[in-house]
């Protein structure tokens, strides 16, 4: 038997046996073998030797492992055998070499027995002590909620139960309908770090929006009438950070929200242990599955071996929406029914790990791939896995996945070569949109690196203000007149050379970069319809607001703080969105575009019939606009279905009350069957390009 396969599996204290025509022991020296199988004089096992009922048992498995073709190697898991002298403990291995050699192994494990032990008494007094906080939780929230429930008028039982509750370690804190604090004790005003100015009520705000809860979460939990346990953590400031058992619960008083209930635990204690029990076991708290470390060693341990392999990494896509509308609870199900799916089609022919919050990695012997090559088994496991997911409060959620494969050794000879090339794939799958698969390559590699090399330029052209704002003319169809426009960023580069937006905003999408973009277009929109007020121009400005930046409501407070900074008039602002952030978001969208529009800005949907056109958003939010995609108008004078689809757009808008502006309009026929059908706005280079605002200026003149 091969040494260096011994010495991988960490064989030292063993039994080997060699399979042929039967079992023969190549290690009959071994103190304690006698104690499990009896031998006969050639050192072959005999008939029905095995004393171990487990070892029996196990067995019937190997045998099925050497009767294939295949390398594998199939472990029992560590058993005991006790007699009146002695207490083994044992770990059987069946090992097929896949070159006709087939070897059962039986380890003693005696020292990693105990120190698993030890690392699993560790897990239970973690466990214990965690389920004792929740219990301690759920005993306070529900004497409480009580307690509100027989007295709505709570404040004439403050001092009581003050005096009941000021001493316990457990933070708690009372909030009325109005979200203003009645009552909070000693414990949570020192984990809120609530100084004399500030109050347990701001402190919990502070909080929540630290820790970046959605505005939706608690009117969720009113409407569900339900509770909210979970883990927090929480840095406020540089010197203080801690880990919260938090419960949040909603009084509910012949139908009215009487009053919040906040429970408070530090588990920071808890967590810090746990950090290193996980890494001792090598597993993921969450999905139990493999851990990114014990990954990274499986893969240089095959490295290391030269067994032929394919390496998958998968991410969830936009997995933060999902846990900002069904709340990181439900999001924490969907992981775990994630893993357990993925671990269901892989089974014991691969290697599963979580390597981050929303990103999995399979490691799959080439030898077990059955025939298909790994592009057509990551698209059968794309399939399994972006099935509908259900979590625990009924909602339903369908999963977008990309996926990148590096195989060894054609893309690399070691383990971090390997991994860096998976992600490389990954990446540029994910830039290319949902679902989508990549193998690496040296043409990915080159993709690859031109996209960093551009990201970090137009990081540098965003910050030093060197990109530029065009507007393109949109006409009232009746008159011929400009009454509005659309502004469209533009990149010129240092040799003068443009980059169109097609390439550039889908690098700015996939970074950090969209939020510096989305600033810097608000502040150029507002400067432009400075100019156009100093012309004497009556001109309303749209511009497109990507599906990100509606998500989280600091583009609110920029948009109103460049319109006051300026005195600018809100209604020469718009708004487009494209269809697909209402059913990614459409809770937080309607937040926002609620303010915007009681502001007096114009909401439209940009790309109308691309997406998944609904009239539920239609009918719920305030939109003023919807813009005909261009696809619908380019072929519309020779495709009927174009027409039939334009017409019932516009039957829908005026329904609605609702305004239609046309797409890329570009011949004389176009205009007049938009015409004809009672279009109100149209816009497209047969009116004319996009310009620069000095030219748009003097073209109205």
């Amino acid at each position: 038997m091969d040494i260096h396969l011994l010495n991988a599996l960490g064989i030292t204290d063993c039994a080997i046996f060699k399979s042929t025509t039967s079992l023969q022991c190549l290690t009959p020296d071994v103190s304690w073998l006698h104690k499990i199988v009896s031998l006969d004089d050639d050192d072959k096992i005999k008939p029905d030797a095995f004393s171990s009922i487990f070892l029996n048992d196990f067995m019937t498995d190997a045998n099925e492992i050497w009767r294939s073709d295949n390398i594998n190697t199939l472990s029992s898991g560590f058993w005991t055998e006790a007699n009146k002298n002695q207490v083994l403990r044992l770990e059987a291995l069946a090992i097929n070499s896949g070159k006709g050699e087939h070897f059962l192994v039986i380890k003693n494990v005696e020292s990693q027995y105990e120190e698993k032990q030890k690392t699993l008494q560790a897990a239970r007094e973690l466990l214990l002590s965690h389920h004792e906080i929740v219990g301690q939780h759920e005993y306070i929230r529900q004497r409480l909620d009580k307690t509100l429930l027989k007295n709505k008028n709570y404040e004439k039982l403050v001092p009581p139960i003050k005096q009941a509750i000021h001493h316990l370690e457990t933070g708690v804190v009372i909030l009325d309908k109005d979200r203003e604090t009645v009552l909070d004790n000693k414990s949570a005003r020192l984990l809120l770090s609530c100084s004399r100015e500030s109050n347990s009520s701001d402190r919990l705000q502070h909080l929540l929006e630290d820790v970046s809860v959605p505005d939706t979460f608690l009117p969720t939990l009113i409407e569900k009438r339900s509770a909210w346990q979970g883990e927090l953590y929480w840095q406020p400031t540089e010197n203080y950070e801690v880990w919260l058992q938090v419960t949040i619960h909603p009084v509910i008083h012949d139908n009215e929200l009487t009053h919040w209930v906040y429970l408070l635990t530090d588990i920071s204690h808890i967590r810090n242990k746990e950090e290193s029990v996980l890494s001792a076991t090598g597993m993921d708290s969450l999905t139990k599955i493999a851990n990114r470390n014990f990954f990274n060693s499986y893969v240089q341990k095959l490295v290391q071996e030269d067994v032929k392999f394919a390496l998958f990494i998968i991410d969830i896509r936009e997995f933060k929406k999902i846990n900002e509308k069904l709340g990181y609870h439900s999001g924490d199900e969907i992981l775990k029914s994630f893993a357990s799916r993925l671990q269901g089609f892989v089974g014991n022919s691969g290697f599963i790990a979580r390597m981050g919050s929303n990103e999995f990695s399979i490691v799959k012997r080439t030898d077990t791939f059955s025939g298909v090559n790994p592009l057509d088994y990551a698209q059968d496991m794309k399939k399994k896995l972006v099935n509908t997911y259900t979590s625990l409060h009924g909602t339903e959620s369908n999963l977008g996945i990309n996926i990148g494969i590096a195989c060894y050794p054609e893309h690399g000879e070691q383990a971090n070569v390997l991994l860096r090339h998976a992600d490389i794939a990954l990446q540029i799958a994910k830039f290319q949109g949902k679902n989508v698969i990549l193998e690496y390559s040296e043409m990915l590699q080159r993709q690859h690196q031109s996209m960093s090399e551009l990201e970090s330029k137009l990081r540098t052209a965003i910050e030093n203000n060197q990109l530029a704002l065009f507007l393109q003319p949109i006409v009232d169809l009746q008159t011929g007149k400009i009454v509005k426009c659309e502004a469209l960023a533009r990149w010129k580069t240092e040799d003068g050379s443009y980059i169109p937006p097609d390439v550039f905003i889908p690098i700015a999408e996939r970074t950090e970069l969209i939020f510096p973009f989305g600033e810097w277009l608000v502040e150029e929109a507002c400067n432009a319809i400075d100019k156009l007020t100093e012309a004497n121009l009556d001109i309303r400005l749209a511009i497109n607001i990507s599906g990100r930046q509606v998500t989280d409501l600091v583009l609110l407070h920029q948009i109103q703080s460049s319109l006051k900074r300026r005195a600018i008039d809100p209604r020469h602002l718009s708004i487009e969105l494209t269809e697909s952030v209402f059913i990614d978001s459409l809770d937080t969208v309607s937040v926002l575009l609620n303010e915007l529009r009681s502001m007096g800005i114009t909401i439209s949907i940009d790309d109308f019939g691309t997406g998944f056109s609904s009239l539920v958003y239609l009918k719920k939010l305030p939109i003023d606009e919807l813009k005909i995609d261009r696809s619908f108008v380019s072929d519309l004078e020779e495709n009927t279905d174009d027409q039939a689809i334009i017409q019932a757009i516009l039957g829908l808008a005026k329904n609605l009350n609702i305004s239609i502006i046309a797409e890329g309009v570009e011949t004389q026929e176009q205009q007049t069957f938009l015409v004809d059908n009672a279009c109100t706005y149209a816009q497209g280079y047969y009116f004319d390009k996009p310009m620069s605002i000095r030219d748009f200026v003097e073209k109205l003149r």
